[in-house]
């Protein structure tokens, strides 16, 4: 921390990953994590600080409320945000990511969309994932991935973030 401001450990120009619960707590706004998504990815992504990822398995997942609810509005905002937020990366789901993820779910019987999402920070280089999700950290550690997770819950617990 510095100044009153803090970075949540993640280093400048680290590339990060970004979770399905961090797109929908920053999109969302009330969630008692939104006020912590929206300091990395306000503070950190849009700014230019920090390259992020996010898997087609995050859009899939994104999408389905706004389908759910029956609201072209909303699915309309979602896919803008999805498709133009600034230094935002869609990463497809390639043969590496599958292979990648085929063997995070081998040895830690993580569920598919979760392997898939992590998979995808392996392979386009990010250290950091930014989640919401208490079973991230275990899979993370038990798959030996070369990333930190950096957990919304915690900053938002923190306060450090509104």
């Amino acid at each position: 921390m510095k100044g009153g401001t803090t970075d949540f450990g993640i280093a400048v120009g680290a590339t990060l990953l970004v979770d399905t619960s961090a797109v929908l707590a920053y999109l969302s706004g009330a969630e008692p994590t939104s006020a912590a998504a929206a300091s990395i990815l306000d503070g950190m992504v849009a700014s230019g600080r920090n390259a992020a990822a996010i898997s087609a398995v995050t859009v899939t997942e994104s999408l389905v409320r706004p389908y759910r609810a029956g609201s072209d509005q909303a699915v309309a905002l979602v896919e803008a945000f999805l498709q133009h937020f600034s230094n935002l990366r869609v990463e497809p789901v390639t043969f590496a990511v599958g292979r990648t993820a085929a063997r995070i779910r081998a040895t830690t019987s993580a569920p598919t969309p979760d392997a898939l999402i992590l998979a995808t920070g392996v392979v386009a280089g990010a250290s950091v994932a930014v989640a919401n999700d208490g079973r991230w950290d275990s899979i993370i550690k038990r798959a030996r991935l070369p990333i930190a997770l950096v957990r919304l819950d915690a900053i938002a617990a923190t306060g450090l973030a509104t």
